[in-house]
C-alpha cells in the first residue's frame, strides 16, 4: 500500500475534526498553499527557504494556521526504531519552518507524536510518548471533538522548553490572595482595595508569563532572577519600565481608560529624566511579593489552568473586613447561581447577549462557554460567533475601576487558550485586547451608567443581577433620558429603587422573541410603587420562572433575592394572554455554604429547580410532566392571573405554613394554650425565687 492510498484512506479532501481540518496534499507544495491562500501564516519569502515542497497531511485551525504537520510512510519504512527515526528527522526541520506546534510520523496505523521546537517526544501526564491516532473518518462526532480538545492541550501546554501535557489541575490561588493581601495591606496608606489592585496586577503579569505571552525579559521568571541575583529594586525598576511598558503596548489603554493593571501600589514618581523614583519600601514589598508567588508556583505549578471562580473570590478575600466595601451597591454574583441561570435560557450562535450590571463578567463568560467556537482568528481576521455586552459603572468615582479590571482578567483567563495560541503575534494580542477585552466590558463614568442609554429591542438575550439600592440622585436624573433616537422618555414606571429602573431598562431593551433571566430583590415584587412596573412587564412579556432563592445567597446583603425569568412577546403574542402558568419553586440550598468560605456542598435545590424548569419549558402541556412539577413540594404552577399589578408577587406567600414546615423553610410555630402559658408563667415565677434565694444565701 503506497503512502497516498494510507493517507487518503485516512483523510481525503478535507476531513473536518471539530474546528481542524485535515488535508492530504498528493503533490500540492507548501508555496502553492500559500499562494493560493490555503494556508496561512507563511509568506512566499518564508517558503522559498522550505527545502520540501510535499507535505503529506497538514491539519489546520480555522485561520488556516498549520497546527500539525505530519509525514506519512509506508508500514515496511516504519517498522523498526532505526526506520521511525530516520522517518523522525525526513520532514523535522520542515515542521519547525512551516512553524506547525504538531510534528507527527505516521504508517495510518502507528502515529508518533514530537515537538518541533525541541525535537523530542510528546509526552503524555504520566511521562509516557502521545501516540494517540489522527483518524477522523472513524470517529464519532463526539469522539472527533474530544480529539479536537486534546490537540488543544497539547498546544496549549508544550512550547521550546516542555514536552509534556501539564494535569488539569485548576488551581484556586485564593491560599496566595490572602498571604499577599496582609503584605499589602500592611503597607503605609494601603486600603483593601488598593491592596486587591496590586494583586490582579502581579497575578496577571505571572499568568501572562506562564502561558507565554510575556516571554524573555519580560517574563516573571527574568524579573525573579535579577531579583534574586540583584536586588529588589533592581527586579523593582525592570518591571516598572520595561513589563510595563511591554502590558500596555500588547493590552492597549480602551476608550474608558482601562486596561487589564492598574496596580496603584506601583504606580511612582519620576525624575527629570523621566526614570522611576524607587522608593525603599514599595521594593521591598514588590521583591516579597515575587517570593510570595514564586513559592505558590513551586507547591502547586505554572498558572495555566484557574478556577473559574477565583476572580470573583478576590473580591471577599481582600474586602470582606474593610470599610471600603460599604456603599459600593454591588454584590458578585456565585458561580453556581450564574451556572444555573445560564442553564435556564437558550443560547445559539449570533445572539446578542448582554449584562448590563456586569461585574467581574460571568454572566458573559458562561454564555459563551455554550458555543463551541464563541472567538477565533481566520485569515487573521477577529471573528464571533455571539455578540457579548458587558456593562458596568464606577464604583465610587471616575478613578474607581476595579470591577472593570477584574472583569477583563476573568476574559483573559476565560480565553488564555486564545492568547496563548497567538503569543508570538503582537498585532493579535493587542486585536484580542481591543476587540475581546475592551469591546465586551466598558465601564461607564456617569452618573447613570448603563441606564444614561436605552436602546429599545436590542438584545437576544440579557442575563443579569443589578445593583439594588436607594439613590435620589440617579433616580432623579433618569428622568431627563430618553428613548435612543426619540423623544420619548426612557423610563416612565416610576419604580422604586435602582433595581426598578434596571428592570426596566432590561424589559425596553429585549428584542420580541427575546428571553431574560435576571435577579431582583423582594422590593420589586412586593412594593406597591411597583405597579406600574408589574404592568409593563405583563404587558410586554410572558413571564416564565420565579425561583426564591435563600437569604444569604449574596455576599454583603441579607436581602430576600428572586430569579425572574421573562419571554418578550413577538408580535403574534402581543395581545394573547399568556395560555400557561408560571414555573415557581423555593430554594433552600444554592450548592454551596452561604457564608464567606462557600465551601461547595453536595445540596442543590437551585440544582433541582432548573432541572424540573427546564423539562417544564418545553413541556408545558404533557399531562406526565405537570404532574411531576407538581408533585415535587417546592415547586408550584400558578397561573397568570395570581400576578396582576396590584398583587404580591412574592411566591412564598403561595406556600401555606405547613408546607413550609415541611420543607424545613419555617420553624414550627409552638403556641401554647391560655393554660400552658398560665403554668410557664408560674413555674418562671417559681424558679426566680429560688435564683433569689441562692443569691441571698451566697451573699450570707
Amino acid at each position: 500500500m503506497s503512502e497516498q492510498t494510507i493517507q487518503d484512506g485516512l483523510y481525503s479532501i478535507p476531513v473536518r475534526l471539530d474546528k481542524y481540518i485535515c488535508r492530504s496534499l498528493g503533490a500540492t507544495t507548501i508555496k502553492d498553499l500559500v499562494k493560493s491562500k490555503e494556508i496561512s501564516g507563511l509568506t512566499l519569502k518564508e517558503c522559498h527557504n522550505i527545502k520540501a515542497n510535499k507535505p503529506d497531511v497538514l491539519v489546520l485551525n480555522k485561520n488556516k494556521e498549520i497546527v500539525i504537520f505530519m509525514e506519512m510512510k509506508q508500514p515496511s519504512e516504519f517498522n523498526s526504531e532505526q526506520l521511525k527515526r530516520v522517518a523522525k528527522y525526513q520532514e523535522l526541520l520542515v515542521a519547525k519552518q512551516t512553524k506547525a506546534k504538531i510534528y507527527i510520523i505516521s504508517d495510518g496505523d502507528t502515529f508518533i507524536w514530537f515537538n518541533p521546537q525541541t525535537e523530542e517526544h510528546i509526552l503524555d501526564e504520566a511521562g509516557n510518548p502521545v501516540l494517540r491516532k489522527i483518524n477522523p473518518k472513524d470517529l464519532t462526532q463526539e469522539q472527533n471533538k474530544e480529539l479536537a480538545e486534546f490537540i488543544d492541550d497539547v498546544c496549549y501546554c508544550i512550547d521550546d522548553t516542555n514536552n509534556q501535557l501539564i494535569p488539569k489541575d485548576y488551581i484556586d490561588p485564593t491560599p496566595l490572595a490572602k498571604k499577599t493581601a496582609k503584605i499589602l495591606q500592611n503597607m503605609s496608606l494601603s486600603s483593601a482595595k488598593n491592596s486587591l489592585y496590586t494583586f490582579v496586577e502581579m497575578f496577571t503579569f505571572k499568568f501572562l508569563s506562564d502561558i507565554g505571552v510575556l516571554k524573555g525579559i519580560y517574563c516573571f521568571d527574568n524579573v525573579y532572577d535579577i531579583y534574586k541575583t540583584h536586588s529588589d529594586k533592581d527586579a523593582f525598576k525592570q518591571y516598572l519600565t520595561t513589563v510595563r511598558e511591554q502590558l500596555l503596548v500588547l493590552f492597549p489603554v480602551a476608550e474608558d481608560n482601562t486596561t487589564i493593571i492598574n496596580g496603584r501600589l506601583f504606580h511612582t514618581q519620576v525624575d527629570e529624566m523621566g526614570n522611576p523614583i524607587i522608593i525603599d519600601s514599595a521594593a521591598d514589598c514588590f521583591g516579597r511579593l515575587l517570593d510570595c508567588f514564586k513559592e505558590y508556583e513551586d507547591e502547586h505549578g505554572k498558572f495555566l489552568y484557574i478556577n473559574k471562580d477565583f476572580k470573583s473570590k478576590l473580591f471577599e478575600t481582600f474586602m470582606k473586613n474593610s470599610s471600603d466595601k460599604d456603599g459600593m451597591g454591588q454584590f458578585f454574583t456565585p458561580l453556581k447561581v450564574v451556572q444555573e441561570m445560564v442553564r435556564m435560557v437558550d443560547i445559539r450562535e449570533g445572539m446578542k447577549i448582554c449584562d448590563p450590571a456586569c461585574g467581574v463578567g460571568k454572566f458573559l463568560l458562561e454564555a459563551s462557554s455554550r458555543i463551541s467556537n464563541p472567538f477565533y482568528f481566520e485569515n487573521g481576521v477577529f471573528k464571533y460567533s455571539i455578540d457579548l455586552y458587558g456593562m458596568e459603572k464606577r464604583m465610587e468615582d471616575n478613578n474607581d475601576d476595579l470591577t472593570t479590571i477584574l472583569a477583563k482578567s476573568n476574559l483573559l483567563i476565560f480565553y488564555s487558550d486564545l492568547f496563548k495560541n497567538n503569543s508570538d503575534d503582537t498585532s493579535r494580542i493587542q486585536k484580542l485586547s481591543n476587540e475581546l477585552l475592551s469591546s465586551v466590558i466598558k465601564s461607564s463614568h456617569s452618573t447613570l451608567g448603563t441606564l444614561e442609554k436605552l436602546v429599545p429591542e436590542t438584545y437576544d438575550l440579557i442575563l443579569a443581577n443589578p445593583p439594588y439600592y436607594q439613590s435620589a440622585v440617579i433616580t432623579e436624573a433618569s428622568k431627563t433620558i430618553k428613548l435612543e433616537n426619540s423623544e420619548t422618555k426612557a423610563y416612565t414606571t416610576g419604580g422604586r429603587g435602582i433595581e426598578a429602573l434596571f428592570t426596566e431598562w432590561i424589559i425596553k431593551s429585549l428584542k420580541k422573541g427575546g428571553e431574560a433571566n435576571i435577579i431582583l430583590p423582594d422590593g420589586i415584587f412586593t412594593n406597591i410603587a411597583n405597579d406600574k412596573l408589574k404592568k409593563l412587564i405583563l404587558d410586554s412579556c410572558y413571564i416564565e420562572s420565579i425561583i426564591s432563592l435563600p437569604v444569604g445567597t449574596f455576599f454583603n446583603t441579607p436581602k430576600k433575592t428572586f430569579i425572574l425569568t421573562v419571554h418578550k412577546k413577538n408580535d403574534n403574542e402581543l395581545n394573547i394572554a399568556q395560555p400557561y402558568p408560571i414555573f415557581t419553586y423555593l430554594c433552600s440550598t444554592i450548592g454551596e455554604t452561604m457564608d464567606s468560605y462557600r465551601f461547595d456542598i453536595e445540596e442543590s435545590d437551585l440544582r433541582d429547580a432548573v432541572d424540573l424548569y427546564t423539562l417544564y419549558k418545553t413541556n408545558k402541556t404533557h399531562s406526565v410532566v405537570l404532574n411531576t412539577v407538581n408533585k415535587n413540594p417546592r415547586a408550584k404552577l400558578i397561573p397568570i392571573n395570581h400576578f396582576n399589578k396590584d398583587n404580591n408577587w412574592d411566591i412564598n406567600i403561595c406556600w401555606s405554613n405547613e408546607e413550609k414546615e415541611a420543607l424545613g423553610i419555617k420553624k414550627k410555630d409552638n403556641l401554647m394554650s391560655l393554660n400552658e402559658f398560665n403554668t410557664f408563667v408560674d413555674e418562671l415565677i417559681e424558679d426566680i425565687k429560688n435564683y433569689q434565694e441562692a443569691i441571698k444565701c451566697l451573699e450570707d
